[in-house]
């Protein structure tokens, strides 16, 4: 049975990761707050969703088992719905008497475990000598520092109005970073394959870098209307 949804969720998913790839793209360059960025966003938000959620259960399909696809498709996951999220709360944030609900809560703890099992991948494989448990290691920190804003937050240590706009960039552009991940490690082979896993990651830190001086300066933020 499981194997039958193999080539269904596979399609699914190569069609999530592309809408993902385009859309976010295209949200990443426009104007923030603007009418493209809002509709290639939820675009890429619906296409994240699909390409993570199907990883996961691929993951699991007889003769296909992936621990590490496991991982990165539910830290992905975290990404994109704790980045969609903020942007709820940031809304709501208007209203008095704001107040976090369950959903936050398990998103930040849905989080948490991927970021943990990451990193006990990453241990385990140093321990054997597997130079390529580098990169779930890279990946499980900067879930568990993604889950520590998350802590902060929900502990009252900042409020949505700091930290809001902040979260809301990192961690989509962290997803968009991923679907590029995906695209290079599945179309492009060569010795050092770690290289392709990390390679985005360094060059999206610095476009993420760009855009936060940007757009979460005092100035900037109000032009952002999300």
């Amino acid at each position: 049975m499981m194997e039958q949804l193999f080539t269904p969720l596979l399609i699914l998913h190569i069609l999530g990761g592309s809408a993902g790839l385009i859309t976010g793209t295209i949200a990443a360059s426009v104007k923030k707050g603007s009418k493209p960025h809002l509709v290639s966003g939820k675009i890429f938000f619906w296409g994240m969703f699909l390409a993570s959620s199907s990883a996961l259960v691929l993951s699991w399909i007889p003769g296909h088992e992936s621990i590490f696809l496991f991982a990165v498709g539910g830290f992905t996951l975290y990404m994109i719905l704790s980045g969609y999220r903020i942007v709820l709360l940031k809304r709501k944030s208007k209203q008095q008497n704001l107040r976090f609900f369950s959903t936050d809560y398990l998103i930040t703890l849905f989080g948490l475990s991927f970021a943990v099992f990451l990193l006990i991948q990453s241990v385990k494989g140093l321990l054997n000598g597997n130079t390529f448990s580098i990169v779930p290691g890279v990946f499980g920190l900067i879930c568990l520092s993604y889950v520590l804003l998350d802590i902060r937050l929900l502990t009252g240590n900042t409020t949505i109005k700091q930290s809001w706009l902040y979260n809301h960039i990192v961690r989509m552009m962290g997803a968009m970073i991923a679907s590029y991940t995906a695209f290079l490690v599945v179309n492009v082979h060569i010795d050092m394959q770690w290289i392709l896993w990390l390679l985005p990651s360094v060059i999206g830190s610095i476009f993420i870098a760009i855009l936060l001086r940007k757009y979460t300066l005092p100035k900037n933020n109000a032009h952002v209307k999300h």
